[in-house]
């Protein structure tokens, strides 16, 4: 397998962590503030061209439970849009997503969202 000093171990930490910090400070937290905040887009008119002034109109029908409700499903959908992105770079042996520690990619995203540390080594021949 691959040791932790490997370039393309390293590598592969830090694109899990990236993805990790992007759901949960990046961009997988925008919707979730939006919703939390009670306005989509705030310039939003009902000739937009997509749904954004209607977005706006039913977070103001929410109340502050609902519309945290809403912010732990848009939170959720980014992480599992990112979850079947590693599933489908795992599949095709995409650099540097053909390793994992715990099985595969996306498991080893699922545990650094949860803040579970990297384990030591990649060599699974160690262990019992």
């Amino acid at each position: 397998m691959f040791a932790v000093t490997d370039e393309r171990a390293i590598e592969y930490r830090a694109a899990i962590d990236e993805l990790v910090r992007s759901c949960s400070e990046g961009q997988g937290q925008i919707g979730a503030r939006r919703a939390i905040a009670g306005v989509w887009n705030s310039n939003a008119t009902p000739s937009w061209p997509d749904r954004q002034y209607e977005y706006n109109k039913l977070l103001a029908e929410l109340d502050e439970g609902q519309r945290d409700v809403l912010a732990s499903m848009l939170t959720g959908q980014f992480e599992s849009g990112v979850h079947e992105a590693l599933v489908i770079l795992h599949e095709h042996q995409i650099a540097p997503f053909e390793i994992g520690y715990e099985g595969a990619p996306f498991h080893d995203f699922a545990g650094r969202l949860e803040g579970f540390p990297w384990p030591e080594s990649l060599d699974r021949s160690t262990e019992s």
